[in-house]
């Protein structure tokens, strides 16, 4: 049987597709607990209506909690909120009356937009 010589950029070339492959089944990082409680997600429905985020954006910098969340809601008169935490995925969808609420690791708001 003969043997088969590669050079170190054929064979890198070849290998490729199987360390892409492999890195393609991590996953995704689940949203942290808050408070040991799964994050709660406020849901609204439709594409009618819209939120105002300019009318949230003093909360920027706070530690979402429950209560904040229902206020930032209020404030923006938004039908839904969305919190996304960071590695999180999230659909693409524009929803003119979802705000989406921004948060890092600390669960604080790093940045308040509609859609």
């Amino acid at each position: 049987m003969p043997r088969i010589h590669l050079s170190r950029s054929a064979a890198a070339l070849l290998a490729a597709p199987l360390v892409l492959a492999v890195a393609a089944c991590g996953t995704a990082r689940e949203p942290a607990p808050v408070n040991g409680a799964p994050p709660k997600v406020i849901e609204g429905g439709g594409l009618a209506g819209s939120c105002d985020a300019k009318a949230a954006q003093e909360y920027v910098g706070q530690v979402l909690d429950e209560a904040l969340g229902e206020r930032i809601k209020t404030a923006t008169a938004a039908r839904g909120v969305r919190v996304i935490r960071p590695g999180m995925a999230v659909t693409m969808d524009y929803r003119a009356d979802r705000l989406n609420i921004e948060i890092d690791d600390d669960n604080r708001i790093v940045r308040i937009h509609c859609g």
